[in-house]
């Protein structure tokens, strides 16, 4: 039961891994450096601050609480 409760509350919080975080970093980063070599600054420039506002979310205490309890949660 203790499980259950558990998973519908980060399910519910919509928390994200920090695992989670890095590939939406990676994938910001990826679509920045393409919409720079298309001639799109700006658009890169949004992308690149995205990517590192996920980069820091992924750092953060809560992104790596939720890994840790997914992991016992999961016994991985």
């Amino acid at each position: 039961m203790f499980k259950v409760i558990i998973i519908l509350s980060l399910m519910l919080g919509g928390c994200a891994s920090s695992s989670n975080l890095n590939k939406l970093s990676d994938n910001s980063a990826k679509t920045a450096r393409y919409n720079e070599s298309i001639g799109q600054p700006q658009a890169a420039q949004r992308e690149y601050k995205l990517a590192a506002k996920y980069k820091k979310q992924s750092q953060e205490s809560e992104a790596i609480l939720i890994d840790i309890l997914w992991s016992l949660i999961t016994d991985n």
